[in-house]
C-alpha cells in the first residue's frame, strides 16, 4: 500500500479493521447461537462470516495487484539523470531590525524571521504559502510542513525563492526594512 497516498492508505487500514471487527462480532454471535442450540442461525452466521472473509481477501488481492502494477514513485524520483540540473540549496541570511538571522536551513531562518516580525502582526496580513495559511491558529491538513509556536501554526514549507518573496512582501506591508543574502 505504500504507493498510494497517505489518505487512501488510512482509509484502507480502517476498512480492514472494520472487516476484522465485523468478522469477530459474527464469530461471537455464532458461538452464542451455538450455545443456545439455534443451529440454523449458526449456519447463517457462518455463511455471512465466510462472505465477509472473501470480501476482505478480494479487496486485499485488488490492492496488491494495484501495488504490483504501479511503479514506485520513490524509485523513479531518485534515479540519477544527466539532465537533472538541481544543485544543493544555499543558505539564507536575513537582516531585520538590526538583527541577522542565519539558521541551518531556509525554513528555520524563515520561521525565526517571522517570529521577530511577530506572528500576530503577520497573521493579520492573511498570507498563503503552499496553499496553506502562513500563520494560523489551527493546523492545516495535508502535506504542508507546519511548526507550532505558542498558539500559532506557521507554515514552513518554503524554498529560498518563496521565502524571500513572502518576507519581502511582509516587510513592505509592515513597513519593516528586510535585506537578504544567500551563502
Amino acid at each position: 500500500m505504500n504507493t498510494l497516498p497517505e489518505a487512501v492508505n488510512k482509509q484502507f487500514s480502517e476498512l480492514f479493521a472494520s472487516f476484522y471487527n465485523a468478522t469477530d462480532d459474527l464469530k461471537i454471535a455464532g458461538a452464542e447461537a451455538n450455545l443456545i442450540g439455534d443451529f440454523s442461525q449458526v449456519a447463517e452466521i457462518n455463511a455471512l462470516c465466510q462472505k465477509l472473509q472473501n470480501l476482505d481477501a478480494e479487496v486485499k488481492a485488488v490492492l496488491n495487484s494495484f501495488s504490483a502494477n504501479t511503479p514506485s514513485r520513490r524509485s523513479q524520483s531518485h534515479q540519477k539523470s544527466a539532465a537533472r540540473t538541481r544543485t544543493p540549496s544555499s543558505r539564507l541570511k536575513v537582516k531585520i531590525s538590526g538583527e541577522v538571522v542565519a539558521e541551518a536551513t531556509i525554513a528555520q531562518t524563515f520561521f525565526k524571521t517571522l517570529s521577530i516580525l511577530g506572528f500576530e502582526r503577520v497573521a493579520k496580513l492573511n498570507k498563503m504559502v503552499s496553499n496553506a495559511p502562513l500563520v494560523s491558529k489551527t493546523p492545516t491538513t495535508g502535506y504542508q510542513t507546519q511548526r507550532r509556536c505558542d498558539s500559532w501554526y506557521i507554515t514552513t514549507h518554503v524554498g529560498k525563492r518563496t521565502a524571500t518573496r513572502v518576507l519581502a512582501e511582509i516587510g513592505k506591508q509592515l513597513n519593516v526594512p528586510i535585506q537578504f543574502e544567500t551563502y
